[in-house]
């Protein structure tokens, strides 16, 4: 597959994916109170190229 393949869709289960390229995720602690922000919104619509973006962890509780 050349590089043009990256950017095909791909049906994975039920969901069509836009293209092949995928965001794995990172955890950044950016969360306020365990609250995700604007700016953690910000930083993921910059991003939402990909197909496919697998956010960041979050605390059930703030012990972890």
């Amino acid at each position: 597959m050349s590089i043009k393949g990256l950017f095909k869709p791909i049906q994975v289960g039920d969901i069509t994916l836009k293209n092949r390229i995928t965001m794995s995720a990172l955890t950044r602690n950016r969360a306020e109170n365990t609250i995700p922000t604007e700016l953690m919104k910000e930083y993921y619509v910059q991003r939402a190229d990909a197909g496919l973006i697998v956010t960041e962890g979050t605390l059930i509780v703030r012990q972890g």
